[in-house]
């Protein structure tokens, strides 16, 4: 399991491996004309004023409930959200929602911060802080596909939130992750649970998404914003046998040299994919009933064999992966001692 992710659940949910997700989906055409945008303020959109911007009203959401994300994905008629100050004492709230603009644009004020962007691209709300958002009119229909979390998870994957209120990610840099959110959408409703390798895999597109927006307009000698893209897409492609230092140079768009600069206090960019891919094998193995064949989490880590993961091993923990999975089981560590 990706460390970022494991720092973020407890105990059972690591040793479980899954979360459990809740469909809920509102429709206006479930009540009334006459009622149905008072019904959404009340049922969907506490935590906001609601100004409909053409009638009759109309809004569909389907939204997929876990632990640390919620998926929403909306289409409706063009409204006016706004979150006043006001409010944010009352309600308390204290997440992170990326919205994805699938159609339409957007103005919005976040805490005097001026937006304007439109379809294909990503804002970033803080719900501690107020925010004006305004659809476009032009188009009648809005879909809007969004993700909600925590604070503490937003920032375990993101780092410091003080300047993701009204962050935009543009449609080519958000692309990564917007493709995956629009597969998540045709695969949600045929699940009861969410995996913990797909809740990593979105927060890390989430978190590549929103360190790529971040360094637009500013140097890309920054090293510690380049160490982050680095790491970020490292841990997105360890199960790829072919990563190299020459593949993240070019995909975070540093020079080979700078690179090695950055990660030659840890050995080396080779050396960090070799071990970060040893750590994962390793947490793995040390799991409550490990349920995969050595040769599989080989190749999910990104080893190209078994007996090639079993050598590396040992160089780095002095034993195979098989004497370190017994060693995880007290019987396993008697076996081994009555053997020696």
């Amino acid at each position: 399991m990706i460390p970022a992710l494991q720092d973020s659940l407890s105990d059972q949910q690591v040793k479980d491996g899954t979360f459990p997700l809740r469909q809920v989906r509102f429709s206006s055409h479930d009540y009334p004309e006459a009622d149905a945008a008072q019904v959404y303020q009340l049922m969907f959109a506490s935590s906001a004023l609601v100004t409909p911007l053409v009638t009759p009203f109309h809004v569909e959401i389907t939204s997929f409930w876990s632990e640390h994300l919620r998926f929403h994905f909306m289409d409706g008629i063009p409204f006016v959200f706004h979150r006043p100050a006001q409010k944010l004492g009352y309600d308390g709230l204290d997440a992170i929602v990326l919205q994805h603009v699938e159609t339409g644009d957007i103005i919005g004020n976040f805490d005097g911060r001026e937006v304007r962007t439109g379809a294909g691209s990503v804002y970033a709300i803080d719900f501690s802080r107020p925010t004006i958002i305004r659809d476009a009119q032009g188009i009648p229909r809005q879909r809007r596909n969004f993700v909600a979390m925590p604070r503490a998870f937003a920032r375990r994957w993101f780092g410091p939130l003080d300047r993701i209120h009204g962050l935009v990610i543009p449609p080519d840099v958000a692309a990564p992750y917007t493709t995956h959110l629009l597969r998540m959408r045709e695969r949600l409703p045929r699940l009861t649970a969410l995996d913990a390798e797909t809740m990593a895999q979105t927060a890390t597109l989430m978190a590549q998404a929103v360190t790529a927006a971040l360094g637009h307009g500013t140097s890309l000698s920054d090293p510690a914003r380049l160490y982050q893209k680095a790491r970020l897409y490292i841990e997105a492609n360890l199960g790829n046998p072919d990563l190299s230092a020459a593949e993240v140079a070019r995909r975070i768009g540093a020079s080979r040299s700078k690179l090695f600069a950055m990660f030659q206090p840890v050995g080396g960019v080779e050396c960090f994919i070799r071990t970060a891919r040893l750590e994962r094998i390793r947490e793995a193995l040390g799991a409550p009933a490990q349920p995969h064949p050595i040769a599989v989490l080989a190749e999910e880590a990104g080893f190209r064999s078994a007996a090639q993961l079993s050598r590396v091993f040992r160089q780095h923990y002095g034993m195979t992966p098989s004497q370190f999975s017994a060693s995880a089981d007290p019987g396993g560590v008697r076996r081994i001692a009555e053997r020696a």
